[in-house]
């Protein structure tokens, strides 16, 4: 008789739970949208970013939304705080977010909870978010400065070699097609370089629009791109890459003659992040990306390939060039290693 009580109280308890899931499960689980992480490739240990998420209660008010960061080295029910409300489409949504760093590498999508106050809830929605060892973000600091480097090569003028080049970010500016383009100036004991370059605030580049680069006495190239090509495709991080296809327009004095060679060829800008080191030049040993940019296009009929390459680094005033190559068809024409840097105060 005790034993039949029992197992009658058992399956009257698997009724009642029975019952009251079927009865949850009719319930509308809350509405879960606009789940996003900001920036959404971050470096190891060092870089921050926000996770963000719109959530909104259907048959009850929300009761919490937590985020699982346990893949990150996180809290696998960590609680995403309310930072306000709207309403769209006769729904209350509430926003959530929570800023985090990872200190692990790799790609994860972060599991979203939200639940209302009557335990219905919706876990089919996910942040995900790049963790890359080294990564450097896009910055709209335009930051006048000015950079040492010691000529370590130098193809056309050897007497450079040995000597200092200076560096002016950003001092000048140039109006080209009616749009003004920041001014780059490298100038050696012989010759110089100009770059115009600018900032897509919206893709998040760097763009180049012209090269003017005199080599020497008689000796210059005036090169204008259009459109202008991603220099930088932020963030940057090893492994990443780009591609422009451009018009280049402009002409090349190769030798005291001064004869003229015109430029009006498409050219294929590529771009690459070849690696991550740690770089020892006069100024130190800094951390930083190996950016590779090549510029393909045609003089005379003939191919040509011209490429920079750059070791740069992410500082509070933007982009800090440590070491700097340029090939020209693969054989290498100029180099640069940093020696010191001074940040310009602005008002």
């Amino acid at each position: 008789m005790k034993k039949g009580f029992v197992a009658a109280i058992v399956i009257f308890g698997l009724i009642v739970m029975t019952g009251s899931a079927t009865a949850d499960n009719n319930a509308t689980p809350p509405r879960v949208i606009n789940a996003s992480a900001n920036p959404p490739v971050i470096a190891v240990n060092t870089g921050i970013t926000e996770l963000r998420v719109d959530a909104a209660g259907i048959d009850s008010l929300i009761d919490v939304v937590t985020i699982d960061l346990s893949p990150i080295g996180g809290n696998a029910t960590t609680v995403m705080p309310n930072i306000g409300n709207y309403t769209k489409d006769n729904i209350s949504w509430t926003m959530y977010n929570y800023t985090t760093n990872a200190s692990v590498d790799g790609t994860f999508n972060l599991m979203i909870n939200a639940t209302d106050i009557n335990g219905n809830y919706n876990d089919t929605v996910n942040i995900t978010l790049d963790v890359k060892k080294a990564v450097i973000q896009f910055s709209t600091e335009i930051q006048p400065m000015t950079s040492i480097s010691n000529v370590t090569f130098d193809a056309m003028i050897p007497d450079n070699v040995g000597k200092n080049a200076t560096i002016d970010f950003f001092k000048s500016t140039e109006v080209i097609d009616n749009v003004t383009y920041s001014v780059v100036n490298r100038t050696k004991p012989i010759g110089g370089t100009k770059w115009c370059v600018g900032l897509d605030v919206v893709n998040e580049d760097t763009i180049m629009k012209r090269v003017v680069t005199e080599v020497g006495p008689g000796v210059e190239a005036n090169l204008t791109f259009d459109p202008a090509f991603v220099m930088f495709d932020f963030p940057l991080w090893a492994g990443k890459t780009w591609t422009t296809t451009i018009n280049v327009t402009g002409r090349m004095i190769v030798n005291e003659t001064g004869v003229v060679i015109p430029i009006d060829s498409v050219a294929v800008v590529s771009g690459e992040v070849t690696d991550e080191v740690d770089l020892t030049v006069p100024y130190g040993t800094i951390p930083c990306l190996v950016v590779e940019i090549n510029c393909s296009y045609e003089v005379m009929g003939q191919p040509t390939s011209a490429l920079e390459k750059h070791w740069v680094s992410q500082m509070d005033q933007g982009i800090l060039f440590s070491k700097s190559q340029s090939y020209l068809n693969g054989i290498l024409m100029g180099e640069f290693e940093l020696i010191e840097v001074t940040v310009i105060p602005t008002e």
